[in-house]
């Protein structure tokens, strides 16, 4: 048995040692020939407004010209220099905020190769922008960390520079800025030279309030304007003891960071909305689990002692009204 086990170990050995040698044989590639192309992982579609990353695969090539073509229109041309002994180059270039861009396209390489010109393309397609704005700082919930900030939404449905959300702020915590990502503060919106507007520069000053509150926080990036509209919340309607006429007040219940108003009061049958400032020009309606702004009027059943809360956590308006 042991002599056998010694011959196993000397022929494995063996064919070790042959495969170490057949695999350190010496294997020559060589493609002389020009070639420039697009890698497959480039997106095919991307939206406006964002940085499109392109990857290229290139042999004996010192430089080529890229391209993005519609139509017959060239919207972005621009010389690729590729360092000698690269093959694989990735670049990122910037698409504009610009909705004549917005359909399909190409992207071209053009190369001298072969005593010629060689092109080659890879369609592409330009999506509408999704525009995203935030607000960040020390007075509200989210403090200075851009990776938390809170995300505002489109209040014109004609507009993608217009945003707002509700947020309680404080005058301690040094004010709040604009962010269009929540990933760092490249391009901060801060105060501009005047109350009410904006400069998009990182050291702009911080935008402040006089008075703690929950506050109707509105931004402009393309006009660079802001607006802050304190804002006190209630319930108006039939079920109301008010009516149709004059809100019942509502309390706003925590501080920074939350979002919930509160109220315990008798109803009756019939119809109620949340209205701001008592006036129409901000209520809230539809149903209790989605409420949105001029929606419809929410109906109660049963008259009753009901405890009620307003829910105005960005992005999504929710109510409670549970009946004692």
């Amino acid at each position: 048995m042991k002599r056998t086990k010694q011959f196993v170990v000397i022929t494995a050995m063996a064919v070790l040692i042959g495969g170490f040698f057949t695999g350190c044989k010496k294997v020559e590639h060589g493609i002389d020939d020009a070639i420039v192309s697009i890698n497959e992982t480039t997106a095919a579609t991307i939206q406006v407004g964002k940085a499109l990353k392109v990857g290229f695969i290139a042999n004996n090539i010192s430089s080529f010209e890229f391209s993005i073509v519609k139509g017959s229109e060239v919207l972005l041309s621009e010389t690729v220099a590729i360092e000698k002994g690269a093959h694989i180059v990735s670049k990122s270039f910037d698409i504009p905020l610009d909705e004549s861009w917005v359909g399909e396209a190409s992207l071209m390489v053009r190369y001298a190769a072969a005593g010629g010109t060689i092109e080659k393309t890879k369609p592409i397609v330009f999506s509408e922008s999704n525009p995203v704005m935030y607000v960040v700082g020390g007075a509200i919930g989210a403090g200075w960390e851009p990776t938390l900030s809170v995300p505002m939404a489109l209040y014109d449905e004609e507009s993608k520079t217009k945003f707002e959300t509700y947020e309680y702020v404080t005058v301690a915590g040094d004010g709040f800025k604009f962010l269009p990502t929540n990933v760092n503060w490249d391009n901060a919106y801060g105060k501009g030279a005047t109350d009410g507007t904006l400069l998009q520069d990182e050291k702009a000053g911080n935008i402040t309030v006089l008075k703690d509150g929950f506050y109707r926080l509105r931004m402009d990036a393309e006009a660079l304007t802001y607006e802050l509209l304190p804002l006190t919340w209630g319930i108006v309607g039939s079920a109301t003891a008010g009516g149709w006429d004059k809100d019942t007040e509502m309390s706003f219940a925590g501080a920074k960071g939350t979002y919930t108003w509160k109220l315990t009061t008798d109803l009756v049958v019939g119809e109620l909305k949340f209205r701001a400032n008592n006036d129409w020009g901000m209520n809230l309606g539809g149903t209790s689990s989605a409420l949105v702004l001029d929606g419809d009027n929410l109906k109660i059943y049963a008259a009753g002692t009901y405890d009620i809360e307003l829910h105005l956590k960005p992005g999504a308006f929710t109510a409670t009204l549970t009946k004692k």
